[in-house]
């Protein structure tokens, strides 16, 4: 039986679709709006669980933080036979988004080092139009919209995202004017790399984020919306990745 190399995981231990997630904490929070979901072991700090959500067995598995690792999640669990994946969690956003909004990828533009392995350059890159067009039906069912556009995608997150420095400051700076002027709706450290990584499993994917930092301002959002919108981030991914055929 094929086992994943850093998963540890089998066919017998996963659903047919995933949730991507960022924070290892949030595989057990989600759990919690799956039936009978099972844990299974971790496995280099990885964490995953598998379980039912409207008669789809679905699998949740936690990557950290960056691309490469991301990709490593994404391509293992491709392999052992799952063909849709959403990455879930927090981002940066431009205007007009807002602090709260659900922002999904439509295309995405790299700017890190692991999406040219798998498509020989930076894209831009394209999400899968009958997920992204699911989640926006799930968005809109539960009462919120949600935003589509091109995401952006970093390795160094203190140099090109959001400085703590002089230095860090100044090429952020320089990073949110070129984006500006391209018109990116968000930023974070995987989306680029996962959909360049499935375009060429000839698997479907796209992100669902929560945007929490206004990359303009650098404001954050505040501890209890972020609390609130991650829970309306669940039930959204989850409603949407459900409902794809």
């Amino acid at each position: 039986m094929k086992k994943a190399w850093y998963l540890g995981l089998t066919e017998e231990d996963i659903g047919d679709r995933a949730i991507l997630i960022g924070d290892p904490d949030r595989v057990n929070r989600l759990s919690q709006m799956l039936t009978d979901p099972v844990f299974h072991p971790v496995s280099r700090g990885l964490k995953s669980a598998t379980g039912t959500y409207n008669g789809r067995r679905v699998t949740l598995a936690a990557f950290g933080m960056g691309a490469p690792i991301a990709t490593i999640v994404l391509h293992e669990l491709a392999d052992l036979g799952i063909s849709r994946f959403l990455r879930i969690g927090t981002a940066m956003y431009f205007p007009p988004a807002v602090g709260g909004d659900y922002l999904i990828s439509e295309t995405a533009i790299g700017f890190e080092g692991t999406s040219p392995a798998y498509a020989g350059n930076s894209g831009p890159f394209a999400a899968d139009t009958k997920l992204t067009s699911s989640l926006q039906r799930a968005a809109s069912n539960t009462g919120f919209g949600a935003r589509l556009g091109c995401y952006a995608t970093f390795d160094a997150f203190y140099r090109d995202m959001f400085g703590i420095d002089e230095q860090g400051q100044e090429r952020a700076a320089e990073n949110r004017r070129m984006l500006a002027e391209k018109q990116v709706l968000a930023v974070d450290m995987e989306t680029s790399a996962l959909l360049a990584a499935a375009s060429a499993l000839n698997v479907a994917c796209a992100t669902l984020c929560l945007g929490t930092v206004d990359a303009l301002s650098q404001e954050k959002l505040a501890a209890d919306l972020l609390s609130t919108g991650e829970k309306h981030l669940f039930k959204i991914a989850l409603d949407g990745l459900a409902s794809l055929e």
